[in-house]
Order: C-alpha cells, then structure tokens, then sequence
C-alpha cells in the first residue's frame, strides 16, 4: 500500500506541475504549438536521466524516493498521450509541419536531454558538480 501512495503523492504533484507548465506555456507563447507538453516532455526526459545517474549510484534516491520521483513526479508530469493528442489535431486541421515539427522535437529533443541528464548526474555523483576537475 505504500508503495501506491508515494506513486500517488508523486503523480499529483507532477500532473499539477504539467498543468502549471500548461498555462504558462499559453500565457507567455501562445497556443498556436503545443510549447506547455513540449516543455514538460523534455524536463522530464531531463530529470529522469539526472535521477536514473543517482538511482543507479544510490545516492539520495532509494528505491522509495524513485517510487515517488520517477514513478509518480516524472510519470504524472510527462504525457505521451497529450503529445499524441496534439500531434494528430495538427494533422487533422491541416498543419502538418507543426504536426512533424512537435514529432521530432519530442522524440529528437527528449533523447538528448535524458543524455544530457544522465551526464550530470554521473557528474554530480562523482563529485565533480561540473567543475571539470
């Protein structure tokens, strides 16, 4: 039972941050491109490489904290659905570069940054904090 608990406190908290993003997103670009999905999408592939680093190394994120973070957090705040969702209603109303465009972006970009995150990370545990000493 704790276990859906954590995962559960995880997701709220990251479906709440999606969704914060969201408006952001509309308030500052506009709606015209899915920038609130894309942002939260490439944050998390950000945070999910920089979390599996310190999972892996055991440092601050043990088996009930990835429950709560990767699980639930990072779950709850990327959308594979929204994205898709987007991705075909451009298509369908005709814009089909800004259906290709939100394509690549989520898929070229989120690769990259799960990298990125997985780098510092490894960076972070080995103690160098990017100093590049």
């Amino acid at each position: 039972m704790r276990s859906f608990f954590l995962v559960g406190m995880g997701g709220a908290l990251g479906a709440m941050c999606r969704y914060g993003l969201a408006m952001i997103a509309a308030r500052f670009v506009g709606t015209a491109f899915a920038w609130g999905t894309l942002a939260a999408n490439l944050l998390g592939c950000l945070l999910i490489g920089f979390a599996l680093a310190l999972a892996d190394a055991r440092v601050i994120l043990g088996p009930s904290e990835r429950l709560f973070f990767m699980t639930g957090f990072l779950g709850a705040l990327t959308t594979f659905s929204t994205y898709a969702l987007e991705s075909l209603l451009y298509a369908k109303s005709g814009a089909l570069g800004t259906s290709m465009m939100n394509l690549f972006a989520n898929h070229f970009f989120g690769i990259g940054l799960v990298l990125v995150g997985l780098w510092l990370g490894g960076r972070f545990v080995s103690g160098n904090g990017g100093t590049g000493h």
